[in-house]
């Protein structure tokens, strides 16, 4: 029996799991690099680090795959909407806003991927369902405080590129997996991660042309370093390990351990506290996550 076939729901279950602990230590060190280094270089680096690694990686394989030509222009689209938009839309949301808000924002992932598989065809969206993607938009709503909503804070414009970056991170989920299903992770995560990174290096020129290595502190370097490893590469292969064996909402549900990790880490290293609107924000986003997963045993399955 293959290693693909075998796979059982505990081992999904700890991928999924690690993955998001791996993604909810980025806000942290992500804060702790942009207090010396500009956005776009910071994706930059990560994106192209990220890359190089995955395809030195891939090609440590026996029999590296290759991409097929029919395969082309779905892997470029994913590597926009994975790596380019996403790591682009979070970082820049990340310099604008605290790391605690972040984490909040990047718990409507599930229900906006609901959404989005529902709108695409892929999912059935559920009366459940429906309530949750209302409840988490209506805490998206309270974070942002539409009441008095006030674009030249810069707190509400990274809270709305955080928002963004949920959207495009969501499509991924639901597009890309018919597609990964006929490639090794490692494959199709550096593949996603070779096209996903052009357009960020390209748009990170102007900042790399300035760029003075001796003004970035040693905390910052090993800051970055911990992003690209434990925060990027890490989690990208077991995400994409486990969204091959199961639904994209079961991947997407696992985010709810990013604020918690997150958002105790901020208020232990970062100093942030939390505000009585940001609370009131996590509720409203964690009921609808509540209401509106299908509670579904994984499925251990063979690929297709």
């Amino acid at each position: 029996m293959s290693a693909r076939a075998s796979s059982r729901p505990w081992q999904v279950h700890a991928a999924l799991a690690g993955a998001q602990v791996g993604f909810s230590l980025f806000p942290i060190l992500g804060k702790l690099v942009l207090a010396s280094l500009p956005p776009l270089l910071f994706a930059a680096l990560r994106a192209v680090a990220a890359a190089v690694l995955l395809e030195a990686f891939r090609r440590l394989h026996r029999d590296p795959e290759r991409i097929r030509r029919s395969d082309l222009p779905r892997l470029v689209l994913y590597g926009l909407l994975g790596v380019s938009f996403n790591q682009i839309l979070f970082i820049l949301g990340l310099s604008l806003t605290t790391a605690i808000n972040t984490s909040v924002l990047t718990s409507t992932i599930p229900v906006f991927t609901l959404a989005a598989a529902s709108l695409l065809g892929r999912e059935r969206l559920t009366a459940p369902a429906a309530v949750g993607v209302g409840l988490a938009g209506a805490g998206a709503l309270t974070l942002l405080n539409v009441q008095h909503f006030d674009w030249g804070s810069a707190s509400v414009r990274g809270d709305l590129l955080l928002l963004a970056n949920c959207t495009s991170y969501s499509l991924y989920l639901v597009l890309s997996r018919p597609v990964l299903a006929h490639y090794r992770v490692v494959t199709f995560t550096a593949a996603v991660f070779r096209y996903g990174a052009v357009l960020i290096a390209a748009l990170a020129v102007p900042d790399l042309l300035r760029f003075d290595p001796s003004r970035v502190t040693a905390r910052a370097w090993a800051s970055l370093a911990g992003v690209i490893l434990l925060c990027t590469v890490i989690p990208y292969l077991l995400n994409s390990w486990a969204l091959a064996r199961t639904h994209a909402s079961h991947v997407a549900l696992y985010v709810f351990i990013q604020p918690l990790f997150s958002t105790a880490l901020a208020i232990a290293i970062l100093g942030e506290a939390l505000t009585a609107k940001t609370v009131l924000a996590a509720l409203l986003i964690f009921a609808g996550l509540a209401v509106s997963v299908p509670r579904v045993r994984l499925p251990a399955r063979p690929l297709p």
